[in-house]
């Protein structure tokens, strides 16, 4: 029987710490009299992270339902889970099931449908033995195959959005940082040292930088890798999907397994035939 292979994926963990490890050693290495320490503490605020976090979510709290927001830890631990859709497995797991349908008839398969580990395929397997309209049969299918899209693609949305907007709340707080900076420059009685208020200003104006730098590496570094991550998952798994569904509605109508093998050989990725050594198989 053909299975999906599941194990942890920690390249999204790993790629993050490797950027804040790109971003120290960049600080490590740009000349300054200063110690690496400081310059270190330079970027750091807590304002700046809570307005930059804060604001962006709560900008998704206002776009997306709040039925979504609550899928982002749920969705958080799919990106360190890897599944390994085995296409070719799942083409010849249909394969053997056509033949027992064209022999012993598609009710034979009904005992088969209880082995399958894959709730999506063992369900509407056991649905084509006894539904005669394969209409009714691929409109069950196809509903429930956009329904798990739509769900990929809200969560796949949820982190497209926070990443999108990210940046704009760190200007945003780059500008009321300045705002407030600038009212705060002026002249007091009394003699008034020039260079001091000078430097005043260009250390306040590096201050309210770092909110802009929090919104691009959040950004550029989390909620939008995370959303391309999203995608590809999904992409993989309504193919594998899309193989079930054609091969369950061609098992239905009793059509020849090698016949089903080479329609289904149009949904498997080239990358997936060249490794297999796969010939002669055209579309991705």
């Amino acid at each position: 029987m053909a299975e999906n292979k599941k194990k942890k994926d920690f390249g999204s963990p790993i790629g993050i710490t490797i950027g804040f490890i790109v971003f120290l050693l960049g600080v490590a290495l740009q000349p300054s009299k200063a110690g690496f320490s400081t310059n270190i503490g330079l970027f750091w605020s807590l304002n700046s992270l809570m307005l930059v976090i804060g604001s962006t979510i709560a900008s998704a709290f206002v776009a997306i339902p709040a039925s979504g927001i609550k899928t982002i830890p749920g969705v958080l631990s799919i990106i360190i889970r890897d599944l390994n859709f085995n296409y070719l497995g799942v083409i010849d797991q249909i394969l053997g099931y056509a033949t027992i349908g064209r022999k012993d008839g598609l009710f034979a398969l009904e005992k088969e449908a209880h082995k399958i580990e894959d709730p999506f395929f063992a369900n509407y397997l056991e649905q084509a033995t006894f539904e005669r309209d394969q209409n009714k049969l691929k409109s069950a299918m196809e509903l429930e195959l956009n329904n798990i899209s739509a769900r990929h693609e809200a969560g796949a949305n949820l982190f497209t959005f926070m990443g999108t907007y990210a940046p704009a709340f760190g200007m945003m707080g780059t500008v009321m940082g300045l705002i407030i900076m600038m009212n705060g420059f002026t002249a007091t009685e009394g003699d008034v040292n020039v260079a001091d208020k000078f430097g005043e200003l260009l250390g306040g104006m590096a201050t309210a930088l770092i909110t802009t730098f929090y919104g691009v590496l959040f950004a550029n570094l989390m909620f939008l890798p995370i959303a391309a991550k999203l995608e590809r998952r999904s992409e993989n798994e309504i193919r594998h999907k899309q193989i079930v569904v054609e091969g369950i509605l061609m098992i239905h109508a009793g059509e020849h397994p090698i016949l089903i093998k080479e329609k289904l050989m149009n949904f498997v990725p080239k990358e997936v035939k060249t490794q297999k050594g796969v010939k002669n198989e055209d579309s991705d």
